[in-house]
């Protein structure tokens, strides 16, 4: 028979097998690879002059660990799926993975979940909803519906088409960089997709804590235009923002679409300055794309009088590196701290994490390394709390999820939040301020920080 690597094998060492081997290969369950965070299934053969002394040696270790350790001899295996659009349109971004990979090899270095350890398929999604779902559908078809518990993605693209299969019919806790209004704002939510929950404020909740402060700036008088992508993120919260802004008397003057491939912005830029926007609120980007340096630039240009406003994912020092002096002065919301606030208890755990582990040279922003960490100690606390309520299993996580208050190691200025809206609903303003322009690698660069201009804001309780 043939002795070729079995899927589960391939996934979780990468290794080839001995070459030469004879006979049927067996796998047992329960022993550990010297790779953090990654069980490795002992391999057999059958046949050959050592089986016999194999047998023995093999049998004498597992009964063993069965006496020290019974639940990492026998206990079924805790499997995850983690997805990052570490490549692909809206950059190159390998540091989501870096700090989810040492999240987790620290999580199994401490016993893992409650000395389990937890075996995680890390995919790259390359910001593709195709990508996505394939990569969902290919490991849940694979895995026990027992042992694989949870899953995550990032992009509300996929959360979309998957809507049925992780809500209806697989049932399985599904994490989601995706803060969409329309899947987790108050005409979705747990009612209508059980399963999903998202690490962040909604987008059209964003967008309100940006119309207020717009309007305290403004006095009231603030003409704000939008600029979104041609995407479910870009349009997502649009009708909850012209809704609010009617609401709190803003005047929304224009509404500019700009692609991911545009190499220029005059148009939707000489639009907006003809609307006399003196607010221009960007959303739907990430930072690092070409796309952001080129219409953050032109709005300097042609809008020199104008606030620039950004959602989660432009509120940072990304913007920095990419649009050099031009991030001066943007006002950005975000639902984590900045990665220089060295006084935040996760930003520090964060920084010593890229230490140890040695990452620190290689990020770019310490915001992306701190997210993928950060979904590696979510899935750890739920898969906990349910395996300490003894409820290990999918509809476990959920309980777990659902009733748990945390304060996500002091994420939030020691401030806890509720899951059971499936948001994680704070958000904070800040302001860039850039010192200097620095020549590196042959590119402008910003020097600077983004201080807080707002305490953190519970949405759910503060927003009005």
């Amino acid at each position: 028979m043939n002795s070729g690597k079995t899927d589960l094998y391939r996934e979780q060492q990468g290794k080839n097998l001995p070459s030469g081997r004879k006979g049927v290969k067996f796998v047992y369950p329960g022993v550990f690879s010297e790779r953090p965070g990654v069980v490795q299934p002992l391999v057999l053969y059958r046949g050959g002059k050592a089986m016999k002394r194999r047998a023995l040696i093999i049998g004498l270790v597992l009964v063993l660990a069965s006496i020290l350790h019974p639940d990492l001899s026998f206990s079924k295996p805790i499997k995850i799926l983690a997805q990052f659009p570490m490549s692909g349109p809206v950059g190159t971004l390998p540091e989501f993975g870096w700090g989810f990979i040492d999240g987790m090899s620290y999580i199994n270095g401490q016993g893992g979940v409650n000395g389990k350890p937890i075996t995680y398929f890390l995919e790259d999604m390359r910001y593709s909803p195709t990508v996505e779902v394939a990569n969902f559908t290919r490991i849940v078809a694979a895995e026990k519906r027992d042992e694989f518990l949870m899953a995550s993605g990032y992009i509300t693209g996929g959360l979309k088409p998957l809507i049925e299969k992780v809500n209806k019919e697989e049932k399985i806790p599904w994490l989601d960089g995706s803060y969409s209004t329309e899947v987790f704002g108050p005409g979705g939510g747990p009612s209508k997709y059980p399963y999903y929950y998202s690490l962040g404020a909604t987008y059209g909740d964003q967008m309100r804590v940006l119309l207020n402060w717009i309007k305290e700036d403004s006095q009231g008088k603030g003409r704000v235009g939008i600029v979104y992508s041609p995407t479910e993120w870009g349009r997502d919260p649009l009708e909850v923002t012209r809704a609010y802004a009617q609401k709190i008397g803003i005047k929304l003057v224009g509404e500019e679409e700009y692609a991911y491939t545009a190499t220029d912005a005059t148009s939707q830029v000489t639009n907006l300055r003809k609307a006399r926007a003196d607010y221009v609120i960007y959303h739907g980007y990430s930072s690092a794309p070409t796309h952001t340096a080129i219409f953050m630039k032109t709005a300097r240009q042609y809008l020199k009088k104008a606030t620039l406003l950004g959602t989660h994912y432009t509120t940072g020092p990304y913007l920095n590196l990419t649009c050099g002096k031009a991030a001066d002065g943007v006002v950005g919301v975000s639902c984590r701290p900045q990665g220089d606030d060295l006084t935040n208890p996760m930003v520090k755990m964060s920084h010593e994490f890229a230490e140890k582990y040695k990452r620190k040279d290689g990020i770019k922003d310490m915001f992306l390394y701190m997210e993928g960490l950060t979904y590696a100690l979510i899935f750890h606390e739920a898969l906990s709390r349910a395996d300490k309520a003894g409820q290990l299993t999918r509809e476990g996580v959920k309980k777990a999820l659902d009733d748990m208050i945390w304060d996500y190691h002091g994420v939030f200025g020691g401030r806890s939040f509720a899951y059971k809206s499936h948001t994680i609903p704070m958000v904070r303003t800040y302001r860039c301020k850039v010192e200097k322009e620095i020549e590196k690698a042959g590119k402008k660069i910003a020097v600077g920080s983004w201080p807080a201009i707002s305490p953190w804001i519970n949405t759910e309780i503060e927003l009005k």
